[in-house]
Order: C-alpha cells, then structure tokens, then sequence
C-alpha cells in the first residue's frame, strides 16, 4: 500500500520432494533453549527457458520447528511429496569453506547474511514409489498396505499408530527418517527443563500443520527408509 512502511511476506510452495532430512535435537546456548528442528533439503522442479521449456530440479532448504520437526521427521520418507507455507527469516550466518567456519584477523568468525525459511503450515502428498516399493521389500508394509478392509490394511494403520507416538532417543544416529546432527560448540548444554525454549512456530501452526493425519494412511506418518535418493523420486 503506498506510504505503508511494513511489507507481508509469506511463500507457498507445491510439489516439493524430500530429498533429506537432519534433525537438531532440543538443546541450550548460554543458558537459554532453543527448540529441536528439522532442516528438509527439498528438490523443487521449476521452469527453466534454457532447457526447452523441460524445467530443471533446484533443492530449497525449509526449517520445522518444535512439536512439527518430530512430526515431519517420522514422516518424511525419501521421495515424499509435500506443500507447505513458509515464512522468509533473514540472519547472520557463520561461513564454512571445506566444513570449516572461517575467522579474521582479528580472531573473530566470518560472517554473511543468510536467509530461511520456517514452515508455518504444512500437507503431506504422495509417497514415492521407491520408499513403498522398499519398505514392502523390507517387510515394514505388507503387499495390500494400501487395500482398505485387508488384513495388510490393517496392519499399516496399526504401524502408523506406533510411530505417531515415537520420541526422540538422545545419542541415537536416527529420528524417523532424519539423520541426528551433533550439536557442538561454546555455550552448548543440555535442553533445561522447565525453561521456554526459544525459535519455535506458534502454537496454532503446529495444530495446523498436519492435515488429516489420521485420515489416510498412506500420506503421513510413515516408517523408515534408511537413505535420502541421490536424485528427485517419483510418485
């Protein structure tokens, strides 16, 4: 609006892809929490002119943040379709070059202005067929998972319900499907019980995020594939 001095941002993306998922526990940084997160590599097909009209594949990077980080991390298998809106954050960020942070001269570290974006609300699409295809290779899901009145049926909503209810295990290499990062460094301590944490969605995002959870069993919820693809899996 003319003379207005703020402007609204908010981004929603279709079709995203996971192509991997890391998990930041819940933890402290000189005495105040900061609340566990989920960072989704996301391979996203856009249109590219240089590429007869074809498009090409681009990997985004979104963030969930508390209670919606458990949940997408148990849920998002490799190759998963999802929709999302996400909010664009701005911040100073450390810079790495060979995974190493960069100091000066003076001692201190290098930084650049970064950005995010954090996930306010979220759909599960399709599985790719690979996930599926594997996991019934695997025994996790039986042949006619998918089939409503089978026994197969059956036994995949019974999974689905064992895994709504699965907690994050501290010291374990993997939550879900997500892969735990090591969170190390000066000031870092132990998630302090009691305290709020900070960096987290609102409370009405994560009510909101996962449409009809429950409603089918083939969209969220999933069991685990044990790697991300190397390239964008198709439904």
């Amino acid at each position: 609006m003319p003379g207005s001095a703020r402007s609204l941002q908010i981004s929603q993306f279709i079709g995203l892809r996971v192509a991997s998922t890391t998990y930041y526990p819940a933890h402290s940084k000189n005495g105040v929490n900061i609340s566990q997160r989920l960072v989704i590599n996301a391979f996203m097909n856009i249109a590219s002119r240089a590429n007869n009209g074809q498009g090409r594949n681009e990997v985004i990077t979104l963030t969930a943040w508390g209670k919606l980080a458990d949940s997408c991390a148990i849920s998002m298998s490799p190759g998963k379709e999802f929709h999302c809106f996400a909010e664009l954050h701005t911040y100073d960020g450390r810079v790495f070059v060979n995974n190493q942070p960069l100091v000066g001269n003076d001692g201190q570290p290098i930084t650049t202005r970064k950005t995010s974006f954090t996930i306010v609300r979220l759909l599960f699409g399709m599985e790719s067929a690979k996930t599926i295809a594997m996991e019934i290779q695997q025994g996790i899901r039986r042949p006619m998972w998918d089939k409503e009145g089978t026994p197969d049926y059956e036994h995949w909503r019974q999974v689905l319900n064992m895994r709504k209810g699965l907690q994050f295990t501290p010291g374990a290499p993997m939550f879900g499907y997500a892969k735990v990062a090591t969170i190390q460094g000066p000031g870092i301590g132990a998630y302090i019980q009691g305290q709020p944490a900070q960096q987290t969605v609102n409370a009405t995002a994560v009510e909101n995020a996962v449409v009809n959870a429950a409603a089918n069993p083939g969209s969220v919820q999933n069991t685990f594939a044990p790697t991300a693809p190397a390239a964008p899996a198709t439904g």
